[in-house]
């Protein structure tokens, strides 16, 4: 339905439109299909709520506060039907989780430039099941940069290299606007206001407790950040993603890292000497600073990570290439050099080890550099300044 609503791209368009209306004409006739179209126009009707809500509250010039206090009230409004939903919805982001309505009072509006808005639903399985509804943005080419993780996932975890990815689920409703499963966590920028010094490290002690684990953290804890940082770090370097700041790196309370915001891919970057990859001052000294044997274990995790998916590069650059058609933002740009952008990072021209050195050249210039610590600066004072 997205595609059918994408002006932009009118030669798939029609194609979309026609499958769409065969693809309803021929529901209604088996067993079932009344029910089945039924609910999908009930889900078609619940994004449009949320869209509504989400658009109003990204145009106003509100504080958070009062954005925040808007949204919970709109979602209140018994008019809406998200307080109670009888019969019960199938969550158009993960089907087998059914809605039976909202909790208002749980709502929040975030202070990045598009205000999204955490919205939590109760669950037939009596849990609740937070979502973040965000509009501003075209929320396919993250729905894309997701799906390539959990490809990357699953190539390595066939190498026996869990890394302990979490891609989280994400669904684009519109070219404007989407849906993604909120995972409860925390950003490395609310860390660093939060704890003096070692925020991550400070953070994980809290949560992980253990006064004989390394650093005084549960291992698990500490083993699951050193390698997600590893998996999250070599993956962003291949899909070129950009715009990392501290506001998009986040922290699950059992030391799960991941990234969020995928608007810049490809080597795009709205900020002048962006970094090829990200690796914080604040990431390195959880692992116990760059002597530490857990930041060597890291660089092994990363060495481990970029030969395995080097291995299985051919399956990663043709499903690029299937893409260049696709109304992906930065694919559009330039979709003559989409690939290629992908397979300069892979370095196929030299051989294992030469793109090994070739990697550890990256991390420790990262390490070094002076200029993204500047540029997480700036962004902490504008979010500042907006709150």
């Amino acid at each position: 339905m997205v595609e059918c609503d994408d002006a932009a791209a009118q030669a798939s368009q029609a194609l979309y439109r026609k499958v769409a209306y065969d693809f309803m004409l021929e529901l209604v006739k088996v067993p079932g299909g009344e029910e089945a179209r039924a609910q999908l126009r009930r889900q078609a009707e619940w994004i449009a709520v949320l869209s509504a809500i989400s658009g109003e509250i990204k145009e106003s010039h509100d504080s958070i506060a009062k954005r925040t206090d808007r949204a919970r009230h709109f979602l209140a409004d018994p008019k809406n039907e998200l307080v109670a939903i009888d019969p019960p919805l199938p969550l158009p982001l993960d089907p087998s989780v059914l809605l039976t309505g909202v909790v208002p009072e749980e709502t929040i509006v975030f202070k990045s430039s598009l205000h999204p808005i955490k919205v939590v639903f109760r669950t037939t399985a009596g849990r609740k099941y937070p979502i973040l509804f965000k509009t501003g943005d075209d929320l396919r080419q993250d729905q894309l940069v997701i799906q390539i993780i959990t490809l990357m996932d699953q190539l390595l975890q066939k190498e026996n290299l869990d890394l302990k990815l979490s891609p989280y689920k994400i669904l684009a409703t519109s070219t404007t606007a989407g849906l993604s499963q909120f995972v409860p966590s925390t950003t490395f920028q609310s860390l660093s206001s939060r704890y003096r010094t070692n925020p991550a490290l400070a953070y994980l002690k809290q949560n992980n407790p253990d006064a004989r684990g390394p650093l005084g953290i549960r291992k698990e804890a500490l083993d699951t950040f050193v390698k997600s940082c590893a998996g999250y770090c070599v993956i962003t370097y291949i899909l070129g993603v950009g715009d990392r700041h501290l506001d998009n790196l986040l922290l699950a309370p059992d030391g799960h890292f991941f990234h969020a915001d995928f608007g810049f891919i490809l080597g795009r970057d709205p900020k002048p000497f962006a970094p090829a990859m990200k690796l914080t001052k604040e990431m390195v000294d959880c692992m116990g600073g760059s002597g530490s044997e857990h930041y060597r274990q890291f660089k092994q995790y990363c060495f481990l990570a970029y030969s395995a998916l080097r291995k299985n590069s051919n399956l990663i650059l043709n499903l690029f290439s299937l893409m260049v058609d696709a109304n992906i933002p930065d694919i559009r740009l330039e979709p003559d050099k989409a690939v290629l952008k992908v397979k300069e990072r892979f370095h196929l021209e030299l051989n294992e080890e030469e793109a090994i050195r070739h990697l550890e050249r990256i991390i420790d210039d990262n390490l070094n550099a002076l200029v993204p610590v500047v540029i997480d600066k700036l962004h902490e004072l504008v979010q500042a300044f907006r709150a």
